[in-house]
């Protein structure tokens, strides 16, 4: 709530010394989403009907008065922050809907279902995956070849990949440990077939362990080359805990945000290979609703260090996200709307998919949602010019820290999307996906390191149908 005071008072401060009115959009999403509602469904004064459609379905830029491109240049009251507008506008090709979503909790049948298609059909898994004992020799002589690494390197990078560890002496202690650990491990623990139980959560309190309704169930197996895989699965009632985590190698760790740097593609799998590949796991899952969305090369670091030297692992990462009746959720790296005192902190429902040229290397599936109701199918929007009436106006005032901060900031908008964004139930325990538009692109600064975005980070989310902002986390 602190935030959105802060905004409150920052965009009244900077209208009033530019001399404009106050803006007659209110900068916080959804105040009342029962009129949200009733708008979107009151009927279009579009040239053209919403049902009618051309051969490649509907004519978004012939209802809404939307031009290929927009350019225009802006500049903040306190004349520190610069917006460039040069992007060409992406529109989708059928109905945006109103649809209410829930929270949804994973099943038995989901769990037996991941296995499958993560760890195969007849996965040998130890007893206890947390009983170190059971991890395999040649898993502890991978991790024991990183940390050999990053000792021979610990001044330019070994030492903040285990910043764990204070001192030298205390990692190369740590290192003979393993050494130790990796002689006695077994070559091949005892295995057996998958046991379906799931775990309880539990919490501390100040009157002991207390059991809570949250579960878990994690699986660790031994593969045919003796190296090891995990997959975890969470559920809980409290929305943002269910998720699905699947290591192909058990003992590796990958981000939960795209990593934003640009790298070249160093694998001889390309795009269409990787996606092909992480499309068959999702459809064994059963996540056919989501689809495609972003895809780039990356660079797996431990400790997500990127230093020159630093040993990394090549992959391909993708983006699902969920779609209805054709109509898709936009991608991007905000993956959260901002609490509020009528709606709760909301987490977008999305896949994160890691694929190299043996596979799918890791997957995170997370915040998975139900459609509890399509309440409008097919949405009536904004004209798009009163749309950048408010994009021009707000994007100098939303989450505007040069002018307060006195730095000089450029923020270049690459690209403008319309599709649909989750945000959370007014007063309720459930969401909604409305459609909204993205104005999207990279922030530059002298006085700052250049933040780079791929064209991902939104400076600006419009509820497409009320003109209110969305404030994404």
């Amino acid at each position: 709530m602190k935030k959105h005071g802060f905004i409150l008072l920052l965009a009244a401060l900077l209208l009033l010394c530019a001399c404009q009115p106050t803006p007659e959009y209110s900068i916080v999403v959804g105040k009342d989403q029962s009129a949200m509602i009733e708008k979107a469904e009151t009927g279009a004064s579009y040239d053209a009907k919403p049902s009618e459609t051309t051969d490649n379905g509907v004519d978004w830029a012939a209802r809404l008065g939307t031009p290929a491109r927009y350019e225009t240049s802006l500049v903040s009251a306190g004349g520190k922050l610069t917006v460039e507008v040069n992007a060409p506008i992406e529109l989708p090709d059928v109905e945006l809907p109103v649809v209410k979503i829930e929270p949804y909790l994973f099943s038995d049948e989901d769990a037996h279902r991941y296995v499958a298609a993560l760890l195969g059909d007849d996965p040998q898994c130890v007893d206890d995956p947390w009983d170190e004992s059971l991890r395999t020799k040649k898993s502890y002589e991978k991790e024991i070849l990183q940390c050999k690494d990053a000792l021979e390197h610990w001044n330019e990078y070994g030492s903040i990949v285990y910043d764990n560890y204070e001192t030298r002496g205390a990692f190369e202690q740590h290192l003979k440990e393993l050494t130790q650990k990796s002689a006695n491990a077994p070559e091949r623990p005892e295995t057996h077939a998958p046991i379906y139980e799931w775990q309880k959560w539990n919490v501390w309190t100040a009157d002991g362990k207390q059991e809570t309704e949250d579960s878990y169930m994690t699986i660790l197996t031994v593969n045919a080359d003796l190296s090891q895989s995990r997959l975890d699965i969470s559920r809980s009632s409290e929305y943002g805990r269910c998720d699905v985590r699947y290591n192909r190698d058990a003992y590796d760790s990958f981000p939960l945000t795209v990593d934003q740097r640009i790298w070249q593609n160093e694998l001889s799998i390309g795009e269409q290979d990787a996606r092909n590949t992480a499309e068959t796991v999702l459809n064994k899952m059963g996540l056919d609703h989501l689809v495609f969305a972003f895809a780039k090369p990356t660079r797996i670091y431990m400790g997500d260090v990127a230093r020159d030297g630093n040993s990394y692992r090549a992959c391909w990462v993708l983006v699902f996200m969920p779609a209805v009746n054709g109509a898709q959720a936009t991608y991007t790296v905000q993956t959260r709307t901002e609490p509020s005192d009528y709606a709760r902190e909301w987490e977008t429902e999305l896949c994160m998919v890691w694929v190299d040229e043996q596979g799918v290397a890791g997957l995170n599936y997370r915040n998975p949602c139900a459609i509890r109701e399509v309440t409008v199918p097919a949405a009536t929007l904004l004209p798009f010019e009163k749309i950048k009436e408010i994009f021009e106006k707000m994007v100098l005032i939303v989450d505007n820290n040069a002018d307060p901060g006195g730095y000089e900031m450029r923020y270049r908008i690459t690209s403008i999307r319309l599709g649909l964004v989750s945000i959370p139930e007014q007063y309720g325990e459930g969401g909604l996906l409305v459609p909204a538009w993205d104005f999207m692109g990279v922030r530059e600064s002298a006085d700052i390191a250049k933040y780079t975005t791929d064209e991902t980070y939104s400076f600006l989310t419009i509820n497409a149908i009320d003109g209110s902002i969305i404030v994404r986390g």
